[in-house]
């Protein structure tokens, strides 16, 4: 059996697996915030204008009424999850896998307090030469991207106790055959890409899980060029997926179609809200029968036996 967790953490990643059969945890990414990010708060905020009524608007603009009270009488505050805490109901106190697509804060945030809190077994994090703005990054997330850098740019391994590891797209391993991974992307190629043209998300990783006959997708932050790499060269394994974690949280940015239509995904997950501007929603909808979006939704996980039945269940209905 398989479980795979998508985790409502705002602006931002988080993704735990459980491989059952192998007895191993897996998680990709990480965003440990306590607070929604200033644009999810917004459209929560115009949601929950719209479902009530003018005087409690009005309370709310004169300041009478806060925006947390605000959504919770409309019906639409809903909590981020903590990662740390999250796998600890689960009842893991370890971490066999810990995949860092690719170093953007919102996919590195909580890093160091996983580490501290779990005993992690092997990290997965391409060499690159990025660096961040820590100007922009809070204490805590310094300390994310001071220990990130310290796997990245090791010469020695383990670090710390830590096996650091750096698959690229085709590499097959031993325990990535137990448990049915394939790495799709990156290659050496689109990590100089992604240095040559200072994007990020063009080396991010994206990884594809079968179980049961299911297949699972998982996006990363990639964008065009990396698509189309998996495209030319990954047509046959990508074809008719059960469960699309969405590139880039839904974001136009993230969306190529000549992908989503091999990919034709039963399921596709996002974290995006609803601006135009930025949403590749309705784009999904015309090849998923189902888009969820975990700001909407919560949690959502998907549980797939060895048969390929399962069931998936939503925090918010």
């Amino acid at each position: 059996m398989i479980k795979t967790h998508h985790l409502n953490v705002g602006h931002g990643d988080t993704i735990v697996i459980e491989f059952l059969d192998t007895n191993r945890l897996m998680i990709i990414d990480i965003n440990r915030s306590s607070e929604f990010d200033d644009d999810t708060k917004s459209e929560l905020i115009k949601e929950s204008l719209s479902r009530l009524s003018s005087s409690d608007e009005l309370n709310y603009l004169l300041g009478g009424l806060s925006a947390d009270n605000l959504m919770e009488k409309a019906g639409v505050k809903k909590s981020l999850t903590d990662p740390i805490q999250y796998i600890s109901d689960l009842g893991y106190s370890s971490v066999f896998r810990f995949v860092q697509t690719h170093p953007h804060a919102d996919h590195f945030t909580g890093m160091s307090e996983l580490f501290k809190q779990k005993s992690v077994y092997n990290i997965w994090c391409a060499k690159n030469n990025f660096t961040v703005d820590e100007s922009k990054l809070s204490e805590k997330q310094k300390d994310d991207w001071k220990l990130l850098k310290k796997f990245r740019d090791s010469k020695s391994n383990p670090v710390d106790g830590v096996t650091v590891i750096r698959p690229f797209a085709g590499d097959t391993r031993q325990y990535l055959n137990e448990d049915n991974i394939t790495v799709l992307s990156p290659t050496p190629e689109l990590v100089k890409l992604a240095q040559e043209k200072n994007n990020k998300n063009i080396m991010s990783y994206v990884l594809l899980i079968k179980y049961g006959g299911r297949k699972f997708i998982f996006g990363g932050d990639a964008e065009k060029e990396t698509w189309e790499y998996i495209v030319e060269n990954y047509e046959d394994e990508i074809k008719d997926v059960t469960v699309l974690d969405a590139s880039h949280h839904g974001r136009k940015s993230g969306y190529y179609q000549p992908a989503v239509k091999l990919m034709n995904p039963t399921y596709t997950i996002v974290s995006v809200g609803k601006k135009p501007s930025t949403d590749a929603t309705n784009s999904y909808r015309q090849y998923s029968d189902h888009v969820w979006s975990t700001r909407y939704k919560g949690n959502i996980t998907f549980e797939i036996n060895a048969d390929g039945s399962g069931t998936y269940n939503q925090q918010y209905t």
